[in-house]
């Protein structure tokens, strides 16, 4: 394997910054403002959280191009090989509409090495029904629902969604010099949805033809497992439209798992096929070059649910791991859990409300923050990324490297519209007029802190995230300050 920056200080970058401001200058920012050392190049990705400039309605940062990039797609930012896809009807991956002349990695890649950056193919799992209007056949790989109904999201079970994504990666690492492969995926499965908020029936599955027989394999009793989840499925809705029932939504939650205890198996099916994925893609990196870096970003519900956190085992995990980086986004962290427990209060906890059930999960995720109807204005301590480091860090036991996420300006709130097109990705779901006060918002110092926190925790890297396009250069000179000081 390839050697590690002692620092690794990696930036979360897309296309879209690259061609605003240019290479060069964008790689001299980055060095100069954030001490940055490695780049997460965003390609393929789907979605605003790590594509496109600003997400329409929020302040547009300090630099690059003051306009928003209305109707941004996404997709594919380097050259496809069409070679490297001939397993799967989802077949090449044409490049994204945007920049289409530009081949992200070939483009930055080699200028990068001259600077002595290295340079990571960020690779986001494609996000599912939007696809389906750009890529013929992809709606021959979405899940099935508990009603045999074809879902929102392509199912990891399925060959062709699979082969897809282990197309992306043979061609990326066989055509372009990189040092690492990171991978995205944030799904926290069937059952965990159903207890953290009301949700679409499509969102529930997958109950396709291909994890049907895996289940069986396995013992598991197909028809009872999709009847399990029909009847959780109507008590979701139920709750979530206000009713009660007579022994109160939790009590007849757990009645319904214990009728039917397939429910819990099979969400262990789920999660387990997301795992053999990761499995799949670390294999075949290594198989073609193993000092190529393989890991994964674990999202931000590893800190909110405890349910979730239970799925996501970092000594599992690092058996198939160079690295782990884990959402750890302090400043957001704030108004995202106050919407968390909000939307919790709607399902599983709908008997009691929001602020008796922070305290709750405070003692079971082993946090210690503010007061409930203040985090919107607060958000997370630094301590609680030194924490969460810890915990993760403790959990791989040296077998791989932790590298926090670090938030700098992730945007909060939902966007202000100002006659735009609805945005595809409004961040927290959390409206400034429901809160007294300014809502949180990054700073310097707050970066700084986070930052030098997360090496106190036992970090061995760092990845300032989102993405840089929304970040303000006063707040990543933060990053670059915690990082000289520890030199």
């Amino acid at each position: 394997m390839s050697t590690v920056p002692e620092r690794l200080v990696a930036m979360q970058i897309g296309a879209v910054s690259f061609v605003d401001e240019g290479v060069d200058q964008t790689l001299d920012i980055l060095a100069d403002r954030g001490a940055v050392n490695a780049l997460f190049l965003a390609t393929p990705t789907w979605t605003r959280g790590t594509g496109g400039r600003q997400i329409p309605g929020h302040p547009i940062p300090d630099h690059g191009v003051s306009e928003y990039d209305l109707g941004w797609v996404g997709g594919n930012y380097a050259t496809p090989h069409p070679q490297y896809y001939a397993n799967t009807a989802l077949g090449s991956v044409g490049r994204a509409p945007e920049h289409p002349e530009l081949d992200l990695l070939g483009e930055v890649i080699p200028k990068a090495r001259e600077r002595g950056i290295k340079s990571f193919a960020w690779m986001e799992e494609s996000g599912g029904a939007r696809e389906l209007r750009t890529y013929p056949n992809f709606a021959k790989v979405l899940e099935v629902d508990a009603w045999g109904r074809p879902g929102r999201r392509p199912c990891f079970n399925n060959p062709d969604y699979r082969n897809w994504h282990l197309g992306f990666v043979e061609d990326y690492v066989q055509s372009y010099e990189l040092d690492g492969l990171a991978w995205c995926s944030e799904r926290p499965g069937p059952l965990n949805m159903l207890m953290q908020g009301t949700v679409e029936v499509a969102e529930i599955g997958c109950f396709c033809r291909h994890c049907q027989q895996i289940a069986r394999d396995r013992g598991i009793d197909v028809d009872r497992a999709m009847r399990g989840y029909r009847e959780l499925v109507e008590w979701n809705q139920r709750v979530g439209a206000g009713e009660r029932p007579v022994d109160g939504a939790f009590v007849t939650f757990w009645r319904i798992l214990l009728n039917f205890p397939e429910v819990l198996s099979w969400q262990n099916l789920w999660t387990e096929s997301q795992r053999q994925l990761y499995r799949d893609i670390y294999g075949v990196t290594k198989a073609i070059s193993p000092e190529v870096q393989v890991g994964w970003h674990v999202y931000h519900n590893i800190s909110f649910s405890p349910f979730y956190r239970a799925d996501q085992d970092y000594t599992e995990m690092a058996k198939f791991s160079d690295f782990i980086k884990v959402v750890i986004y302090n400043n957001c962290a704030g108004p995202r859990f106050f919407t968390w427990v909000k939307s919790i209060c709607g399902s599983l906890f709908a008997d009691a409300d929001p602020e008796d059930v922070y305290p709750l999960m405070m003692k079971l995720l082993q946090l210690d923050e503010g007061a409930y109807e203040k985090l919107p204005q607060t958000g997370f301590t630094a301590d609680y990324v030194r924490r969460e480091t810890e915990r993760a860090v403790a959990g791989v036991g040296g077998q791989s490297a932790i590298y926090p996420g670090i938030d700098i300006d992730i945007p909060v709130g939902v966007a202000k519209q100002r006659g735009l097109e609805k945005p595809r990705d409004v961040g927290t779901k959390i409206n400034w007029d429901d809160n007294e006060g300014e809502l949180t918002a990054c700073t310097r110092e707050s970066v700084r802190d986070a930052t030098l926190a997360a090496f106190e925790g036992g970090a061995e890297g760092v990845v300032l995230s989102r993405k840089y396009s929304e970040m303000l250069l006063e707040n990543l000179s933060g990053a670059g300050d915690a990082i000289r000081s520890l030199k």
